[in-house]
């Protein structure tokens, strides 16, 4: 294999897959260059974290001096049919790559049907001529069959509780749970809307989203208390606030508020994409823990979500108690390494690896 003076790859791959065509990769020099193609793929994808705006956004909070390490692959008619997301993360003792904007979930960019190309893609990357022999792969779709594609080694299995809708509605969900949890939603709910007069907001004018992520900051460092997440400190706050901005034009940002007197006591952060409503974080005032403010919007959002036609709520990475009471199934998560050398360097480079990767910004 030989790269020509674009650093373009091209090899017929019908002896690896059963495609009978050819596929060229190219290396993305700026990820504003493919936003077209990005966003019409990331829709296929079917997650928050492949979109443009949360690519691009990590990558300029997060990539420094890094060296971006994505590529394109195209067919013989010129459409990109896979995007790789990766910067390099490690250089010694092997160049490693990594996803960009790496989360709760994170898979190349493609349809379903092109994820056999999607892992020869990745699986070229990997070997002469490119520089990278190794590339973590981590949290991928468990319900996708990546591990079978890959191949490499598993190096973690993590969990993706997941709330099927499928067409069901809020009162479908809630008969389905626990008496005792049906007690607790409805009778708190109907305590703290007529004793308290509580109201529920979802943030939709960009000229308040400043203060109102403001809002959620304090609301979740004060659910924490004196333990520190970093989830919302420093570079991540601001890659958050960042992102909001960048996807609330779009519909995609979901933040709820429960406020009494015009006093928010309960915040509920995530997106609405691809027909799922994705939770990310939460907040609330410890003054009414009492009153299950944080349970009673929980179960808001997961009624809105029901009522506007969502397939699935997804609840992300965790096994929190709240998370377990709701969910009715887990898709799963790996992570994996993959490379020509894979399984002869692994205990060699771990050590490497966990020092030169750096925390994700979102947990």
């Amino acid at each position: 294999m030989k790269l020509d003076e674009c650093g373009r790859l091209t090899v017929p791959i019908d002896t690896m897959l059963p495609l009978g065509e050819q596929l060229r990769l190219e290396p993305i020099e700026r990820l504003e260059d493919l936003r077209d193609d990005w966003d019409r793929l990331a829709g296929k994808t079917g997650h928050p974290f492949s979109t443009w705006e949360w690519n691009v956004e990590w990558w300029r909070c997060f990539g420094g001096e890094r060296e971006l390490y994505s590529f394109a692959c195209r067919d013989t008619a010129g459409e990109v049919r896979v995007i790789l997301p990766l910067y390099i993360a490690a250089s010694r003792p092997l160049a490693v790559a990594r996803f960009l904007g790496y989360v709760d979930l994170h898979s190349p960019l493609c349809a379903p049907q092109d994820r056999a190309v999607a892992a020869w893609a990745l699986g070229q990357v990997t070997k002469r001529p490119y520089r990278c022999r190794l590339a973590v792969l981590e949290r991928l779709p468990g319900n996708e069959g990546w591990g079978e594609l890959l191949g490499g080694r598993q190096l973690h299995a993590g969990n993706d509780p997941v709330l099927r809708i499928e067409g069901r509605s809020w009162e479908d969900i809630l008969a389905a749970r626990s008496r005792n949890l049906r007690q607790q939603v409805r009778r708190r709910e109907r305590r703290l809307l007529e004793e308290h007069g509580m109201t529920y907001r979802l943030a939709d004018d960009p000229g308040r989203l400043p203060a109102d992520m403001d809002t959620l900051f304090r609301l979740h460092a004060e659910r924490w208390g004196g333990e520190s997440t970093g989830v919302f400190e420093g570079d991540r706050g601001q890659f958050h606030r960042q992102f909001a901005e960048r996807v609330m034009p779009r519909g995609w940002l979901r933040l709820w508020f429960a406020e009494i007197e015009g006093r928010p006591v309960a915040a509920w952060y995530g997106w609405r994409y691809a027909r799922s409503e994705w939770y990310f974080q939460a907040g609330r005032d410890p003054e009414f823990d009492r009153l299950s403010v944080g349970l009673v919007l929980f179960a808001h959002t997961i009624r809105e979500a029901c009522g506007d036609g969502m397939d699935f709520y997804r609840l992300l990475a965790g096994q929190e108690s709240y998370k377990m009471r709701f969910a009715d199934d887990d898709f799963g998560t790996e992570t994996r390494l993959v490379g020509r050398s894979a399984l002869t360097v692994v205990g060699r480079v771990g050590w490497r690896l966990a020092q030169a990767l750096p925390r994700r910004p979102g947990r």
